[in-house]
């Protein structure tokens, strides 16, 4: 599958390592994309911060920026926790990679299983 334009390095490697092992629908596809996305800015919100880091002075008149970037990222890390949580519930046909020990990957692995279960016995 070719990879969505404008994705930076981060959001490349998220894009091609999670279609290596995941198996996604056409909408969960566009919700890997956002997460791509999301990705990429939380690296660059992470370079602006590692620069502000650096020559942070003791004046208050830096608070504000320090803190809406801290901020922002935070709330961009939450919105991709969100995503990939959703990204995962929605697999089918993953690889043995993301398998849990139980030999399932999701809700309709679990339904798959207890029905086996039930089936032995």
């Amino acid at each position: 599958m070719e990879e969505p334009a404008g994705l930076d390095g981060r959001g490349r490697r998220m894009w091609r390592e999670s279609l290596a092992i995941w198996a996604l629908t056409p909408a969960h596809l566009v919700l890997l994309e956002e997460a791509c996305r999301i990705a990429d800015r939380l690296e660059v919100l992470d370079s602006m911060l590692r620069s502000v880091s650096r020559n942070v002075k003791p004046d208050i008149e830096q608070f504000p920026y320090i803190s809406g970037l801290l901020a922002e990222s935070r709330q961009q890390s939450t919105a991709l926790k969100a995503l990939l949580a959703e990204i995962r519930q929605g697999q089918y046909g993953a690889s043995p990679a993301v398998v849990d020990s139980a030999g399932g990957a999701g809700v309709s692995d679990l339904t798959a299983r207890i029905a086996r279960k039930q089936a032995e016995g």
